[in-house]
């Protein structure tokens, strides 16, 4: 949607694909928007102080504790204030952390962008 190109804008994707032209791909729109999301709960807070020392999340403190209850609501809170900083975040409806046998934490996250669309975000975050 067109709209939505305007509110998300553009940005290199980062899949890291180039396209025929060799050319960095680009992404925009919603897709945009979900790929600020993901990079934005990846990249630890204060990371780019000079650009925005509060763009990016504490996720990675609870890396290398134990995945009990209270690690758990602490990475919640973690999502959770990441997101509230990110401005085409509208709304938060829900934030499910799951950790695997293998200590991937997996986020499947649920938003409402300020254009009104509600998206589901899952992602997968390694220790490493």
């Amino acid at each position: 949607m067109e709209q939505d190109d305007t509110i998300f804008g553009c940005d290199y994707s980062s899949n890291g694909g180039v396209t025929a032209t060799g050319d960095i791909e680009t992404i925009q729109g919603l897709d945009n928007a979900k790929q600020s999301i993901h990079n934005w709960l990846l990249t630890d807070k204060g990371f780019y102080p000079n650009i925005d020392s509060e763009y990016g999340s504490e996720i990675r403190e609870i890396f290398g504790e134990d995945y009990e209850e209270q690690n758990i609501n602490a990475l919640r809170i973690f999502v959770q204030n990441a997101l509230l900083d990110n401005p085409r975040v509208k709304t938060i409806n829900s934030i499910n952390p799951y950790v695997t046998v293998d200590r991937k934490i997996i986020l499947k996250i649920q938003v409402e962008l300020v254009n009104g669309t509600e998206d589901y975000l899952n992602i997968t975050i390694n220790e490493d």
